[in-house]
Parts: structure tokens; C-alpha cells; sequence
């Protein structure tokens, strides 16, 4: 079987304005299912870009000094075709391969490179407001023990002591910096589909996608924590798992996106 449904499939936008008045129910065991679904119909083509986009990143990687900037003009556009070809997949529409490609056509390779070197930046500042102080106080911290142990008969020691404690306050710290970035780039999950299937901005589809999530914020992020345990026991799985569970994570969100917005014109 080629396609899934080809008519209840086929939704009308909903206008921001009506979701943010009327909010909306969050089905994740539905995105899932519609995830696997997808996936299953059509599995030779989902596997095929996963390995072609792995291949691609892996090669980024190589170039010395600019693998880098490189990914951050590829990588949006690469994940971005995960969202047009299950749109196309998901509603019956004629596709090919190269669809999987779409995303670097202007103007949405430009926005989504854009929206997601700010998004990035957002959440860098975040992250670096809780590293900074934090730090800078559990050093200031150290160096004051450090000065109390001159009369001590066993400086020594107690300095290992303090070192340990010291790298263990500076592990807390980034993980709960890492904690922060991860909360606050949930916001943005939707700010590519909002720039391929609504044409917005970058920083109309960042707003967009902050103003929807926000809505559901809770419900959004335990949805990104199974799909990130799905994505880690792919990757236990000898990595095979990962051409799996790479399409079902983007195949997952699309599905959240078209029941939540829809991915056709905007209807008031």
C-alpha cells in the first residue's frame, strides 16, 4: 500500500489565533501510532533518508574547522524534509525521494537555518545565566576553603577533599544548565513547521511555536522525553535501532503538528 488515508487525513489549518483562544487536547499515544504507521507503510523510504542524513552528518563532521557552520546551514533543512515528505506520505499526495530535499528551497531553508542559529542562542543565554553566577560563586566558595586550610596540619588532603567537592558543585551546576536548555528549547519544537507549512518568519514561527507549546508545555515535554528513551534505545540497539526511531521522532512531531494546527491554509 502506497499511501495511509487520503481523506480524514487531509486537514485545514487552524488559525493561531483560534488554537491560543480554544487551546487544544494533546493525544501523544495518537502521534505515536500515527508515527509508526507511517513509518510502516512506507519504511524502505524513512530508513533510506535516515541513513543518507546520517552519512551526511558524518561526512560534516570530517571537514576540519568548518564541519561546524556547515551543519548549521544543512541540519535544518535535512530535518525539515522529515516534516514535508510525511506531510505528503501522510495525506495521500504524489512523492518522491527528492522530496525529502524540499526544505532547502528558498525562502524556508533560509528561515529555518535563521530560526534555529537564534532559537540556539535563546537557549545558550539561558544556559549561560545559570553557568556564570553559579560558578562564579562555587569558586569563590573553593578559594575561601582553600584559604582556611593554611593552619592545618594536613592542608594537603583536605584540598583533595575540597577538589572533589568543587568538580562535584561544577557537575550539578551544568547538568542543571543542560536542564534549563533542554526546557526552554521544547518551546521552539514546532518553529520549522510553522516556517514550511505556514510560511512564517523565523521569529513569527519561534513566537508561534512558544505561544502553542505553551499552551500544553507539560504534555509537549513528557511527549520529547519518550521520544528521546526511544531515540536512546535505538541507539543501544547496535545503532540499528536509530533507523527506526530517527523517523518515528520526526514522523511523531509532524503528527502532533497536524493535529494541533494542521498543516493546510488557515481557516479562522
Amino acid at each position: 500500500m502506497d499511501v495511509l488515508d487520503t481523506t480524514e487525513n487531509r486537514h485545514d489549518g487552524k488559525s493561531l489565533e483560534s488554537v491560543l483562544a480554544n487551546g487544544y487536547s494533546f493525544n501523544m499515544g495518537d502521534y505515536l501510532n500515527k508515527a509508526f504507521k507511517l513509518f510502516g507503510n512506507d519504511a524502505g523510504s524513512y530508513i533510506g533518508y535516515t541513513l543518507v542524513s546520517l552519512v551526511i552528518g558524518f561526512v560534516i563532521g570530517l571537514i576540519p574547522y568548518l564541519g561546524t557552520l556547515v551543519g548549521l546551514f544543512v541540519n535544518p533543512a535535512l530535518n525539515g524534509g522529515w516534516y514535508i515528505f510525511g506531510q505528503k506520505h501522510n495525506t495521500g499526495r504524489q512523492r518522491s525521494f527528492s522530496n525529502f530535499f524540499d526544505a532547502f528551497k528558498n525562502p524556508p531553508w533560509i528561515q529555518l537555518v535563521i530560526g534555529s542559529i537564534v532559537s540556539s542562542i535563546f537557549i545558550g543565554i539561558a544556559v549561560m545565566l545559570i553557568i556564570l553566577p553559579a560558578g562564579a560563586f562555587i569558586g569563590m566558595d573553593y578559594f575561601m576553603d582553600l584559604a582556611s586550610l593554611k593552619n592545618m596540619t594536613n592542608p594537603e588532603e583536605m584540598t583533595e577533599i575540597l577538589a572533589g567537592l568543587f568538580a562535584g558543585k561544577i557537575l550539578l551546576v551544568v547538568l542543571l544548565a543542560v536542564l534549563i536548555g533542554c526546557l526552554i528549547a521544547v518551546l521552539y519544537l514546532f518553529m520549522p513547521l510553522f516556517v514550511i507549512f505556514r510560511g512564517m518568519s523565523f521569529w513569527d514561527a519561534m513566537e508561534a511555536s512558544r505561544k502553542v507549546v505553551s499552551k500544553n508545555y507539560l504534555q509537549v515535554l513528557i511527549f520529547l522525553i519518550v521520544l528521546g528513551i526511544l531515540l536512546i534505545v535505538g541507539a543501544m540497539i547496535c545503532l540499528v535501532g536509530l533507523l527506526v526511531a530517527i523517523p518515528i521522532y520526526f514522523l511523531a512531531v509532524y503528527a502532533a503538528f497536524e493535529d494541533i494546527m494542521g498543516t493546510g491554509e488557515s481557516q479562522s
